[in-house]
């Protein structure tokens, strides 16, 4: 007797299962950062260097006391998960902190 199952069958199910864990784990704007991108931004670059570095951020923050904005950029490749970079602006627009924040778990 022969089988009437379709062998491409898994394959298909396979790829829509990575594509949909593709677009799900993405930030919802931006796009991930790697240690050694981080590591490339400096105290007293600009906001359009950082940019050219890192793209565009997750989030973006004005805080009241803060004299510029705050970025904040998804990490890839790090020890920990939910790994942020956070990278603060003056009121000149130049990088005046720029460090990793590991976040609690969501859970």
């Amino acid at each position: 007797m022969e089988s009437k199952i379709n062998r491409r069958f898994p394959d298909w199910l396979l790829a829509a299962g990575f594509a949909f864990i593709a677009t799900t784990s993405q930030p919802a704007s931006g796009d991930y950062v790697s240690p050694r991108q981080t590591a490339a931004v400096k105290v007293g670059m600009s906001t359009t260097e950082v940019r050219q570095i890192l793209g565009q951020p997750s989030r973006t923050n004005q805080f009241r006391t803060a004299p510029g904005p705050s970025w904040t950029y998804e990490m890839f490749g790090t020890p920990f998960p939910w790994t942020e970079f956070d990278v603060d602006f003056g009121a000149d627009g130049k990088v005046t902190s720029a460090v990793e924040v590991v976040q609690p778990a969501p859970f």
